[in-house]
């Protein structure tokens, strides 16, 4: 009895211990569950570079991304080449159908996208286009489209002549194919709905094009030019336009953005005698310019540049694409959650249903340029950002944008602060104001009361009479005290350009939270920044004005180091202090609440205020802290040392020596924290100080010891040389964990 009563004891925890292992290893088959993303992508051939590179790296961000999260199942990717051609495309298409992806994303064109979706369709996979406009795209039933198609795009252009330009009459040059035509019909729609009349001019030849060009530039009305057609075919419509005297606005799609496009006029004589000859007052459509986009799209730009490096090139393509592999991430997760035994086919499926339910405003989910919502054709609606070409070559955003708003408020609508897109839809003007600050001098760092004196410039472009926000009712939030009176500029006059200029000089002192722990070994950032309290940031938004720091090399060295934006002597006081650089940025206040507002639901229920600020860094010289404050203590430490060679008889000299050392240093260390003000946190030089006090310590308890054993008519050589390698020993550990300490900091 007693034996079977074992075995089933040792029977009971053998399941017990067998089921646990079990239960163990299923949750970690769970926990390691997979899935994968299929993308077909450009990695060799013309488009490489330029589309297939970026559009990779931002899909693989986003997987990380998603993966840090421990979210399951953990993606993985199966790229395909498509090699930059149509049948590369098919046959990429035909190896993910074939694989275990669930969802794909790719390719990147149209001329590439058009030929994988039918591939895709027929495999049952989701696929997401987020970077080929063609009207034709998603005729393939899997297929989903997350950026404006080209009759969106050419409808939007329509709107943009006449609320933002102020066109009246229009003249359209497209080429006769696929590409040509949906834009000139998406504009044919926009003008019928806005009354503006327009002639359209199609071309299939050269000699067609050309003719083209001279009809519109002999027209006596002095249209604004709309062009539908690809590089090739504008670079020398441009020309003949601007020989022919045409000096209208001309707008066409965003495939001509690229700097390479401006790149193209730099050897004509007209260029030469003025740059920007050919470009100036074109405007062009696209997605997304980073230099005005919202505060997600600069969040992503710095995530993408510190994953990629600050050089990485970065486009509305990135945007589009990071923004496409989320979607496609939440597709699979979903698929995954509800199907996790039903096989392959029925995960695409499930995908495939995620995907078709985001079909309005309500069921969106968050993209970087908005909500992400489908329409039944399985497109998507999307603002267009409209930009031109800069000083230098430069593209940025348009003085005037035209952004939708989701709640259109009566009122607004009445007074024509709001204007009508298509039915029932409406857009704000919003104003892009081109700005700069100059730093003068910097004369002061007062690190005890968390502040700095700053002497500088602020400066302003902006077009004249949009909407109700005055872009020169900005604060700074951090002065403290200063002159600063918005309504007095130094300077302000109108530009050629229809744009305004208005100019500040300001003097103050502004709050600055110093960051002490690796003192003296600190960096700090100094900020001048501002915001308009008074506009949200869909009325108006803040953007540097890249082209007035072209040439800023002609300063000097100086001027150069600090990219123009500040004087080559603004920092000749700081004498304690080195500059690293200084940079100028957007900054973006955001409240992500209704703020008490009963019609704000979802996605508007975020306030942005646009703001600017300059970035100053500076580190603290080391080396002149170190003499001031740093060398006395060194000297007493030589002292304290010295004491341990003191024969046996001056105990009491010793004890006086050390204790009188730790009292020098307490004074040291507070009259520290007395210019550094009330931190509540222990610095780095703090710890410095608490092993000097531990080295009085070990003096005073060596010599203690050592009195004792010599009134016990002991030898004191022991204790000596023991103090003598503490101290040794702690001076040493103290002076290589400050130099490793400071070199990681530096």
């Amino acid at each position: 009895m007693v034996a079977n009563a074992i075995f089933l004891t040792v029977s009971r925890f053998v399941a017990l211990v067998a089921g646990a292992l079990l239960f163990w290893a299923s949750g970690a088959a769970a926990q390691t569950s997979v899935a994968k993303l299929g993308v077909v992508v450009s990695r060799s051939g013309e488009f490489e570079a330029s589309y297939g590179r970026p559009f990779l790296d931002s899909v693989r961000l986003a997987v990380d991304e998603a993966n840090a999260t421990g979210a399951e199942p953990r993606i993985e990717l199966e790229i395909q080449d498509d090699r930059s051609t149509e049948a590369g495309a098919r046959e990429a298409a035909a190896r993910i159908g074939d694989s275990a992806a669930v969802a794909v994303v790719g390719p990147v064109l149209s001329v590439l996208a058009l030929p994988a979706g039918p591939v895709f369709a027929q495999a049952g996979i989701p696929s997401i286009v987020s970077t080929a406009g063609s009207d034709l795209v998603t005729s393939s039933s899997t297929t989903f489209q997350t950026v404006f198609r080209n009759s969106d795009l050419g409808e939007s252009v329509a709107d943009y002549l006449r609320y933002a330009l102020g066109g009246s009459r229009a003249v359209v040059i497209f080429a006769d194919n696929g590409y040509g035509r949906t834009i000139a019909d998406g504009f044919r729609r926009g003008a019928e709905r806005l009354g503006l009349p327009a002639t359209y001019y199609p071309f299939k030849t050269v000699a067609e094009r050309d003719e083209a060009v001279r009809l519109a530039a002999a027209d006596p009305g002095k249209p604004a030019v709309v062009l539908g057609m690809l590089e090739a075919d504008a670079v020398p419509v441009m020309v003949g336009l601007r020989r022919a005297g045409v000096a209208t606005p001309v707008l066409g799609p965003g495939v001509l953005s690229d700097a390479s496009f401006f790149g193209l006029f730099k050897d004509l004589p007209e260029e030469r005698r003025a740059p920007g000859f050919f470009t100036k007052d074109l405007y062009l459509a696209t997605p997304a310019i980073l230099d005005s986009a919202n505060a997600d799209t600069l969040a992503f730009i710095e995530h993408y540049r510190a994953r990629f490096g600050q050089e990485a090139s970065i486009s509305w393509l990135s945007v589009q694409a990071y923004d496409a592999a989320r979607l496609a991430i939440a597709a699979i997760r979903a698929a995954v959650a509800g199907k996790a035994a039903s096989g392959l086919r029925a995960r695409r499926e499930a995908a495939f249903a995620y995907l078709a339910s985001l079909n309005g405003p309500s069921r969106a989910v968050p993209g970087l340029l908005g909500p992400i919502w489908f329409t039944p054709e399985r497109g998507r609606s999307l603002a267009i950002r409209m930009g031109r070409f800069g000083k230098g070559g430069l593209f940025e955003s348009a003085p005037i944008q035209l952004v939708p708003v989701s709640v259109a408020a009566a009122g607004e609508i009445a007074s024509g602060t709001l204007v009508e897109i298509g039915p029932g839809r409406y857009a704000r003007r919003q104003q892009v104001v081109y700005t700069g600050i100059y730093l003068n001098e910097v004369p002061r760092i007062d690190v005890a009361q968390s502040v700095f004196t700053a002497d500088f410039y602020v400066w302003m472009r902006f077009a004249r009479g949009v909407g109700d926000a005055d872009p020169a009712q900005f604060e700074f939030p951090d002065m403290v005290r200063g002159t600063f009176a918005s309504a007095k500029p130094s300077s302000q006059h109108d530009l050629d350009d229809g744009t305004t200029y208005r100019l500040w000089r300001i003097s103050g002192d502004l709050k600055n939270d110093f960051d002490l722990r690796h003192y003296p070994a600190d960096r700090q950032h100094l900020d001048i920044r501002f915001f308009n309290a008074r506009a949200a940031s869909d009325q108006l938004v803040y953007v540097l004005d890249r082209g007035a720091f072209e040439g800023a090399d002609a300063g000097g060295g100086a001027a150069k180091a600090f990219g123009g934006a500040a004087a080559p002597t603004a920092f000749r006081n700081l004498t304690q202090w080195q500059v690293l650089g200084v940079s100028e940025v957007r900054e973006i206040l955001v409240s992500r609440s209704g703020l008490g507002d009963p019609g704000l639901v979802g996605f508007d229920r975020t306030r942005e205020l646009s703001g600017f600020a300059m970035q100053i860094e500076v580190q603290r010289d080391i080396g002149t802290t170190l003499i001031k404050t740093l060398l006395p203590v060194g000297l007493m430490t030589l002292i304290l040392f010295a004491t341990l060679y003191f024969p046996p008889a001056l105990a009491a000299a010793k004890v006086t020596v050390s204790i009188t050392a730790g009292l020098f240093g307490a004074v040291l260390l507070s009259s520290i924290n007395a210019q550094l003000g009330n931190v509540g946190y222990v610095i780095a030089v703090e710890y410095g100080f608490y092993a000097f006090f531990a080295l009085c310590l070990v003096c005073i308890i060596t010599a203690l010891v050592g009195e004792k054993r010599r009134l016990d008519d002991r030898s004191t050589v022991i204790v000596d040389r023991l103090g003598r390698a503490l101290f040794v020993l702690g001076l040493a550990g103290t002076l290589i964990a400050a130099g490793m300490a400071f070199a990681a900091w530096r």
